[in-house]
């Protein structure tokens, strides 16, 4: 985590065109914004970059590094966006976009883990078949296809052309917005085409995991029980094969829910769909670079703890990991 942060200050601000660069023509442009006249002199927009940037704008790195730690680690303070308002907290710019990326990510994670479980444990029963070797042939290629690619596709057929579904935005802004059912709708309607994306290209992956941990449990002797019973193929599949081939997808399904946040950034920025990925993006094009540095802080934070959870859990889900460790 440390290492991460640390790399990723130094890595940022080596990029072209550093945030002093960007604020000073900010204030230039529109002094009012941060509180000067129409002239304002040197003195006073040093003053101003001074407080945005909370250190002196020609300070050395290392010494922007250290007062930056201190801020972060002494006071929990993460700096001020340069692009969204001079006084706005990045933390709450963070907080306002991360609900819509997480419903986003969630949202597609489940769908295509649900459906990648469902097919993978039908391949797996039906190994050899037509539908094994027709859904792996389609799966393989399914895989290897960008999520962006199809989330293109889909914004130009089902958005542009026909017409079906908005070309962008989180909901409709003519909508009232509150707990009711139009704006829910609208809700659903701004992100079901970037969830479908997610879950055209993220089912395949999963279904062939699915199958591999499946065909490892066909020869069980629990499964010929379940089948002298003469229960259907559906009900095998997945009360008896799906609940045990799942178990070794336990630990990517929890590192995924951690990096749910920082993994939508081509995705929100083709639909411009205004949650923590376009977030990311404008700041890094703009070079609000305490925003994106904080961004960084949490989405890694984030995924280290989905890893040690999984790590510490998997035990705790499937008791033969630990006899085997034991063993």
């Amino acid at each position: 985590m440390f290492g991460i942060v640390t790399l990723g200050f130094f890595f940022i601000r080596m990029m072209p065109g550093g945030p002093a660069d960007y604020l000073l023509q900010q204030i230039q442009s529109n002094p009012q914004r941060y509180g000067l006249g129409r002239n304002p002199t040197l003195e006073e927009i040093s003053e101003v970059m001074r407080q945005q940037l909370r250190m002196p704008p020609d300070a050395p790195l290392h010494e922007q590094y250290i007062s930056y730690l201190k801020g972060f680690l002494l006071e929990g303070d993460l700096g001020k966006s340069l692009i969204v308002d001079p006084d706005t907290p990045v933390l709450e710019v963070i907080l306002e976009a991360a609900p819509w990326t997480i419903f986003l990510s969630v949202t597609g994670l489940v769908y295509s883990l649900v459906m990648g479980i469902v097919l993978g444990s039908l391949m797996a029963y039906f190994e050899g078949g037509k539908f094994d070797v027709g859904s792996t042939v389609f799966m393989i290629f399914n895989r290897a296809v960008p999520y962006y690619v199809v989330g293109i596709i889909l914004l130009y057929f089902l958005a542009y052309v026909q017409g079906w579904f908005p070309t962008g935005g989180r909901f409709d802004a003519t909508v009232q917005k509150g707990f009711n059912v139009t704006f829910i709708v609208s809700i659903y309607q701004h992100a079901a085409l970037p969830i479908l994306s997610v879950l055209i290209t993220g089912f395949g992956g999963n279904a062939l995991s699915m199958r591999a941990n499946s065909i490892r449990l066909l020869g069980s002797d629990y499964i010929r029980v379940a089948q002298l019973r003469g229960l259907s193929t559906y009900t095998i599949s997945t009360r008896y094969i799906a609940r045990n081939a799942i178990l070794p997808m336990y630990t990517g399904i929890v590192i995924g829910l951690g990096g749910i946040l920082g993994g939508q950034v081509i995705l929100e920025e083709i639909f411009a769909y205004n949650g923590l990925g376009l977030v990311m993006f404008n700041a890094t094009v703009q070079r609000d670079f305490p925003l994106l540095t904080a961004s960084l802080i949490i989405t890694t934070f984030l995924f280290v703890l989905g890893t040690l959870i999984a790590d510490f859990t998997y035990a705790w889900i499937d008791p033969r990991a630990e006899q085997s460790s034991m063993g």
